[in-house]
């Protein structure tokens, strides 16, 4: 099926512009810019067309805690406000800190979820900082990211253990920027 925006004003984050023209697309694939309008005409009167957003670090409830906010809902939420892919935390009851349970939340966001779903796994298990997960099996089941999410590791040697093992892998790691015995009891 093919669709033609006209009368739009396009967002190109690559180029940092804002421009007005017509945008044409086949199946969900961009052919081009100010082409000649084919199959359905959609005038957008002058709004905004971008591409879609990615929301990174969307705390999800499941496993665990459902009745905080499921995959569902999120995807639900995400989609109503232009986001098409989101990026969910490991911070769940139990972590998402093996294979198993990242293809667990994996498979039951590709059921219930309008939109894409990309997860970060734990970068200690349990979040508690004393021992690294198996960042390449993890990565190999899908993981995009490591965090410990707000968990501060506060063991150097395990620390520096994990970004070594993340780094000859090409993995992701994103930690909480905080000093924990500067921090403590402070705001």
């Amino acid at each position: 099926m093919t669709t033609t925006f006209t009368n739009a004003l396009l967002v190109d984050p690559e180029s940092g512009t804002v421009a007005p023209g017509s945008l044409t697309i086949r199946d969900g694939v961009i052919l081009g810019r100010d082409l000649a309008p084919e199959g359905e005409v959609i005038d957008c009167a002058g709004k905004h067309l971008a591409p879609g957003l990615v929301d990174i670090g969307v705390k999800i409830g499941e496993p665990g805690e459902r009745h905080k906010e499921s995959f569902r809902t999120a995807g639900v939420a995400a989609a109503a406000g232009g986001v098409t892919t989101m990026v969910t935390r490991p911070d769940t009851t139990p972590a998402i800190d093996t294979p198993e349970t990242l293809e667990f939340v994996t498979r039951r966001a590709r059921e219930v979820t309008p939109v894409h779903v990309h997860t970060m796994a734990a970068l200690t298990k349990e979040r508690d900082g004393r021992e690294m997960v198996e960042i390449g099996f993890l990565m190999d089941a899908g993981a995009v990211a490591f965090t410990d999410c707000d968990h501060v590791v506060t063991d150097n040697k395990v620390f520096s253990r994990a970004l070594t093992y993340a780094r000859q892998l090409g993995a992701l790691v994103m930690a909480h920027p905080q000093e924990p015995q500067f921090s403590k009891g402070r705001q």
